[in-house]
């Protein structure tokens, strides 16, 4: 136990010895100086303190070239392989130790390598350091539409400062190269929305707000520009507000939040801001690119407030995802805004935390991030919706063909009926016109008066199935007066008085084609018994209806219904008829005499 804690604080003792060996140098000399080679001593130092930014503490020489010397001591034990660090400068640096040159960050000449967002690491070579006294001498140039500016100097073992190098190198250049690779696709996404959906101009504006974003933050990363440096800033800086004023528009019209006005102050912003920066004389470039990133900052707000009321008061969800990037964004923006204005509002620099540190490039992924989610968002759901409607018109046009199916197998029975009706009419027409006239023939020819009755009846028979067969259904007061008819013209050539007893209230009832002719057939055979067999002198018919069913009943007053009638073949046919109906067919002798044949059917 004693041993891991002893190893423990050995650790902790060469970690501090470790953090102890970086020096951090914030105090320095400097002089105005185009030499390119460290000026001597006799040259008009004046001390300096680091961060030393040109635009606070030597605004009329914003543009030249200058020098700083910085003395530092080193102890004989040192870390042979050492460094020195630059953390932040403004706009590029050479730099020498002990009156040797170990390195730059390339071109002093225009167009001047810009290292303003880049850190520098330079190795210092074996032996160059020596025990105790050493010179740093610092090569700084600025330009007139820059802020030149150096911040405090590291030197130390390579390790320890490699670490936050490598750190600083990856925040500031990898993140913004990564940031504009997906910014640019989302932008080049958005466009393509637009140009299959024209009239979403929203798509149209952030497309080409992020396109322009990409463009404009290689700023960040770009060490070595083709342009001189003068058409570079304003390029740079015509491109912000040309960005901001596209994506504030996309930002209202996605979630129709209106403000036409501000929309028109964000035109004339884009229009009017690459025109002044271009014709700004260099002395006003500064304060007028200040001037125009406020005015960008209040518009924003303004977005802002829109944005907010169109989450709260019209419940709209996208305008609250919007609301949070933007508020995010107007906070960095701001912090932005200070830095780059510092000169005019204050003449030293800044102490609040991150003073040094421009934050908003970090913060527009979020926001075109807020955006992607909002077009994925509606893209999803537009999906699952034509998704749905497409399972909709699926079933429908199922449905549809079905029906179609049906018509068509409905129009086939259709057309197969009425070619079997025109057929049945013309062997109808030919019965009755051929054996029709034969039948009645026969009743007028006939030698006794039970063979005209028997072709009278097979003539009703055949009017009967001719007449009956061309509907679906008949009145049943219609069937009935034929049905007398034809029984008193039967029993009154027979001798045989007719009694009829029909109810009244059959006259409002129907009677199906098959119920029309099977019952009418069972009368006239029952009739045709009475006739032939039962030697009667008066028939009585009874109609009625009782609890749903139709009741038809002939009685006679002749010989009874025993005897070989009982089984006869008409007999058989009119059970038969009463079955297929549905019903049922009885035949009795009351006890005063004759004969009762009963049918009762369902209505």
């Amino acid at each position: 136990m004693r041993l891991l804690l002893g190893l423990v604080l050995m650790l902790a003792l060469l970690a501090g010895a470790h953090a102890e060996a970086v020096r951090t140098l914030d105090r320095a000399d400097f002089v105005f100086d185009d030499s390119p080679q460290p000026p001597p001593d006799s040259a008009a130092w004046q001390p300096v303190a680091l961060p030393d930014q040109w635009r606070a503490s030597r605004p009329e020489a914003a543009g030249e070239r200058g020098w700083y010397r910085i003395h530092f001591a080193v102890s004989a034990r040192h870390d042979p392989l050492q460094a020195v660090y630059l953390a932040k400068l403004i706009m590029n640096a050479q730099v020498w130790l002990n009156g040797v040159a170990i390195g730059g960050g390339g071109r002093f000449e225009e167009p001047v390598a810009r290292n303003w967002n880049r850190p520098l690491l330079f190795l210092v070579p074996p032996g160059l350091l020596r025990a105790g006294d050493n010179v740093l001498y610092i090569r700084l140039r600025g330009h007139a539409y820059t802020q030149a500016a150096l911040h405090p100097v590291m030197v130390g073992p390579e390790a320890a400062l490699r670490e936050r190098y490598e750190r600083a190198y990856f925040l500031n250049i990898t993140v913004n190269q990564t940031a504009t690779l997906l910014i640019a696709a989302i932008g080049v996404l958005a466009l393509s929305l637009w140009l299959r959906r024209r009239r979403d101009t929203a798509y149209a504006y952030f497309g080409v707000s992020a396109l322009v974003w990409a463009a404009q933050s290689s700023n960040l990363y770009l060490r070595d520009v083709p342009l001189p440096t003068a058409d570079w800033e304003i390029l740079v800086n015509a491109g912000f507000q040309v960005f901001s004023g596209f994506l504030l528009i996309s930002l209202l019209r996605f979630v129709s939040a209106g403000g036409r006005r501000l929309v028109g102050a964000l035109w004339a912003g884009v229009v009017l801001a690459p025109a002044s920066l271009w014709l700004a004389p260099p002395a006003y470039y500064l304060g007028l690119t200040a001037a125009w990133h406020l005015f960008t900052l209040a518009c924003a707000v303004a977005t802002l407030l829109l944005l907010m009321r169109a989450g709260i008061k019209r419940g709209n969800r996208e305008a609250r995802w919007l609301v949070a990037a933007m508020g995010l964004v107007v906070v960095l923006a701001m912090h932005d805004w200070l830095i780059h204005s510092q000169h005019i509002w204050s003449r030293q620099a800044g102490h609040w935390p991150l003073n040094d540190i421009f934050l908003l490039h970090y913060s527009a992924p979020l926001i075109f991030l807020a955006i992607g989610l909002i077009m994925t968002g509606r893209f999803v759901r537009v999906l699952n919706e034509f998704e749905q409607l497409n399972d909709q018109l699926e079933d429908r046009v199922e449905a549809k063909q079905a029906e179609l199916r049906a018509s068509y197998s409905r129009m086939r029975e259709l057309e197969t009926e009425q070619a079997v009706a025109e057929e049945r009419e013309r062997i109808y027409r030919d019965l009755h016109d051929d054996v029709g006239a034969k039948l009645l023939s026969l009743v007028y020819r006939s030698a006794t008066a039970e063979d005209a009755d028997l072709a009278r009846s097979a003539l009703q028979d055949l009017r009967d199935v001719v007449s009956r067969t061309g509907a679906d259904s008949f009145e049943l007061e219609e069937v009935v007066a034929d049905w007398r008819v034809e029984c008193e013209k039967r029993l009154g050539d027979a001798g045989i008085a007719l009694d009829w007893h029909q109810a009244g209230d059959l006259d409002a009832l129907r009677l199906t084609r098959p119920q029309a002719l099977d019952l009418g057939r069972i009368l006239r055979e029952a009739v045709s018994n009475v006739i032939r067999h039962a030697g009667a002198h008066r028939v009585t018919v009874d109609l009625e209806r009782c609890a749903g069913q139709l009741s038809l009943t002939v009685r006679d007053d002749g010989r009874g219904c025993a005897g070989e009638h009982k089984s006869g073949r008409g007999v058989r046919n009119m059970e038969m008829r009463a079955g297929r109906l549905g019903g049922s067919l009885s035949r009795e002798s009351p006890a005063g005499g004759g004969c009762a044949v009963a049918v009762v059917v369902p209505l």
